[in-house]
């Protein structure tokens, strides 16, 4: 790999894409990427731009996603960088135009390219970082977290990210709960609140209740009371998958509805029981 195409790629670092909070949101929502780890990946040409609407500033950028293992379209303003929102190409199809698998095949070569670029800046940068200790100007950060003496707890929302009937993207609060800590770190409690085999049962129970496909939920999120900053996200499978059980799911509902059409009449009423009959009203003269 030449020394220029390692400079062009560390120039390259500097911020331009950033996400509005729709496309946070949205990135949130339907990947299971991180929000500044999209926009380096866009701003390094990760990607493939398929085009643009005519007369329009917003260009259509194709990228993949590693951990999805599937490919979605960020709609970016290209004179200020700002991502407008994700989609996936089934709504991009139609919603704008189709996606060509050569251009899928594009976008994830691009992607595999910049993911060995990444690798070979760090290999070099671990390797300047293990000079002798007297060269390194630089000091060890300390990160510290708040230990407790006494048990506190948080206050957590757990909810469902599912595909809706509409093949649209909801969210649906299970149940509300609470959990014991001493170290206050959020992820770290929340993936010992996993470990729970009542957890499971009691999540399965209210998505019964609630009346929810289970093969439509694509997520899991443990969600701070009052801060939205702070969640955990609990992968089940990817959206795409979800989005293909929730048309199974109408497609089944659309025919049941149709073979019962003939059974089904405005006017179709059963008789009346004799001991649920109202007593006629007469007036007799005094």
């Amino acid at each position: 790999m030449s020394s220029k195409e390692l400079k062009e790629f560390s120039f390259r670092e500097q911020r331009f894409s950033y996400p509005s909070s729709h496309a946070a949101k949205r990135i949130f929502q339907r990947t299971s990427m991180d929000s500044l780890e999209l926009m380096k990946l866009l701003d390094n040409g990760a990607c493939v731009n398929i085009g643009q609407s005519s007369g329009s500033y917003r260009r259509h950028l194709l990228f993949f996603s590693p951990e999805d293992k599937f490919y979605y379209v960020a709609i970016q303003d290209e004179r200020n960088g700002k991502i407008i929102t994700i989609l996936p190409p089934a709504y991009h199809k139609n919603s704008a135009w189709k996606i060509t698998p050569e251009q899928c095949s594009l976008a994830k070569e691009r992607y595999e390219r910049c993911s060995e670029l990444a690798l070979v800046r760090k290999s070099m940068k671990k390797a300047e970082d293990n000079r002798p200790l007297f060269d390194k100007k630089s000091q060890p950060s300390n990160h510290y977290r708040t230990v407790t003496t006494t048990k506190r707890d948080y206050k957590i929302w757990v909810q469902a990210l599912y595909i809706s009937e509409h093949l649209t993207t909801k969210r649906k609060t299970l149940f509300k709960t609470s959990i014991d800590f001493y170290l206050d770190d959020f992820e770290i409690n929340i993936k010992e609140f996993l470990k729970s085999p009542v957890l499971y049962e009691k999540i399965d129970n209210v998505i019964k209740n609630k009346r929810l496909f289970q093969e439509t939920i694509y997520a899991l999120c443990f969600r701070k009371k009052k801060d939205n900053s702070a969640f955990y996200i609990v992968k089940l499978r990817s959206e795409h998958e979800a989005i293909i059980h929730a048309k199974k799911y109408n497609n089944q509902i659309q025919h049941m509805r149709q073979v019962l059409s003939s059974y089904y009449s405005d006017s179709l009423a059963l008789p009346m029981p004799a001991s649920m009959k109202l007593p006629r009203l007469c007036c007799k003269p005094f």
